[in-house]
């Protein structure tokens, strides 16, 4: 074989080499993108519920919740709904395992969904309900934070029954 055929030979060789690693480098980045493009999706739709989707979607999940009390700015008894830092949706469920005979119109005993504009101001929210219960057992509740939601439980409800939100609200922000 002549030098100049094996030249050609070697070039030949050395192309089909760099193609394969172009098509697996551009394979594994196509791949790539694909995952994480649907984890951040995901992520991102969970992050974009509001206070009453989680709610709806509590509810096809336990049967025992009754009433849902949506709150807006005027009708937010705390006054944080839409304030800087704060919530920026509310929701108030009855769970029927409670007594609901005192509570009035614009309220109900058994759960609150709240949702924020991030992380961190959940964080600060969830902070001060907890520095509130610890000090008092009346005012003692289930608390689960998922991204920038906070699902806040009464103290009525059983370890067991809770357990049953705390599953569901976890599934539906995952």
């Amino acid at each position: 074989m002549s030098n100049h055929s094996k030249s050609q030979s070697g070039v030949s060789k050395i192309i089909i080499v760099v193609m394969i690693i172009l098509i697996i480098v551009i394979g594994g980045y196509f791949v790539y993108s694909k995952v994480f493009n649907t984890t951040k999706t995901t992520q991102s739709m969970a992050n974009e519920l509001t206070a009453e989707d989680i709610v709806n979607k509590l509810k096809e999940k336990i049967p025992n919740i009754g009433k849902v009390v949506v709150y807006t700015a005027e009708t937010d008894i705390n006054e944080l709904l839409g304030r800087p830092n704060q919530y920026t949706s509310k929701v108030q469920f009855a769970d029927n395992r409670l007594s609901q005979e005192f509570v009035e119109e614009n309220d109900a005993v058994g759960g609150t969904v709240e949702v924020f504009e991030n992380e961190k101001d959940m964080n600060n929210r969830k902070e001060y309900i907890e520095s509130i219960s610890s000090q008092a057992s009346i005012f003692a509740e289930y608390t689960y934070s998922a991204g920038n939601a906070l699902l806040r439980l009464d103290n009525e409800l059983t370890p067991e029954q809770a357990k049953e939100y705390e599953e569901a609200f976890y599934e539906i922000m995952k």
